[in-house]
């Protein structure tokens, strides 16, 4: 889903979608698969060239619980706060500046996002922006209890690992295939 960012009158334009609404329907499904989703997000010109958007996207996406393993519905609420810059060319032998590592972004600020032409892929940014917001180990809230909300295993004081014993094999001498061979 592409905005056309010559559209947004100088006081900015709000827009609500959901699942009913069905615009990210197929831009989403891949993430999301049957879960809805809502997203409200605010576009207004800064300049002539750069836009602020400014915005929500809440849903749920599926995952394993990395505790038990049961399948669950993680829910994703996203807040974005983007700058809207026009998408520079870098030819060969061109300079950027960067940060050295993700820890030293700046927290709290607004981050870019580059456009081309006149169009924004919205649809795009936001399938990003439930990507990343992801977890690496995704697990089931935690109740009053202290349990897993899901399997109703207490967290705390539980090992959740796996830990299977081997049989142990008693080293071998290395001459011991000789005990068995035959010379003629």
């Amino acid at each position: 889903m592409k905005i056309n960012l010559t559209e947004i009158p100088e006081d900015g334009r709000s827009y609500k979608w959901n699942t009913q609404t069905a615009e990210l329907n197929t831009v989403l499904k891949d993430l999301i698969g049957p879960a809805t989703y809502e997203t409200e997000f605010f576009i207004k010109p800064l300049n002539t060239k750069d836009f602020e958007l400014l915005g929500t996207i809440k849903t749920k996406l599926p995952e394993q619980c990395a505790r038990c393993g049961i399948e669950i519905a993680y829910p994703i609420d996203t807040k974005f706060h983007e700058i809207l810059i026009p998408k520079r060319d870098q030819p060969r032998g061109s300079k950027y500046s960067k940060v050295n590592h993700v820890s030293d972004l700046p927290q709290g600020g607004p981050e870019t996002s580059e456009y081309e032409g006149h169009l924004f892929d919205i649809g795009e940014f936001l399938h990003e922006a439930v990507a990343i917001a992801a977890p690496f180990n995704a697990a089931g809230p935690v109740d009053e209890k202290g349990d897993c909300s899901i399997c109703k295993i207490p967290v705390k004081g539980h090992s959740f690992g796996y830990d299977e014993q081997m049989p142990e094999e008693k080293p071998q001498n290395p001459f011991a295939a000789l005990k068995n061979l035959k010379i003629n």
